[in-house]
């Protein structure tokens, strides 16, 4: 029983910070600027893809290792290609729209469907 209230305070904990982060988008959506400097953008982007190419390689040892961890992999690789995805395109400025839009639908959005499926499937593999 003590863990069915663990788990319910969790939720309620959970659902709480839903609405608080609701009003910080609020809040934002009102102050922020339009433009933004940036101090290490590069290392942002490359620390992006290190987390995708980490992701991949996990999800792929968990693969062959069968190990019901690779759910977990496929899921967080997943998340970081539609939010690469996401932010690509959003970000991207000019002549870059276009490159950003087609690497989006060519390549992001594909890999983070593929993973999303893996996920599905492990959890079907693994009786989860």
């Amino acid at each position: 029983m003590a863990s069915q209230t663990a788990r319910h305070k969790m939720a309620i904990c959970f659902v709480g910070s839903a609405i608080v982060l609701v009003g910080w988008m609020v809040f934002l959506a009102n102050t922020l600027h339009g433009a933004a400097t940036v101090s290490h953008w590069s290392t942002v982007w490359i620390g992006l893809d290190t987390m995708e190419a980490l992701a991949l390689a996990t999800l792929g040892i968990l693969l062959v290792r069968h190990d019901h961890r690779a759910r977990t992999a496929a899921t967080v690789a997943a998340t970081l290609f539609g939010m690469d995805a996401w932010f690509d395109v959003m970000l991207s400025q000019g002549g870059d729209f276009a490159q950003a839009l087609v690497l989006a639908v060519v390549f992001e959005i594909p890999l983070a469907a593929a993973c999303a499926g893996i996920a599905r499937q492990t959890a079907r593999w693994y009786d989860v």
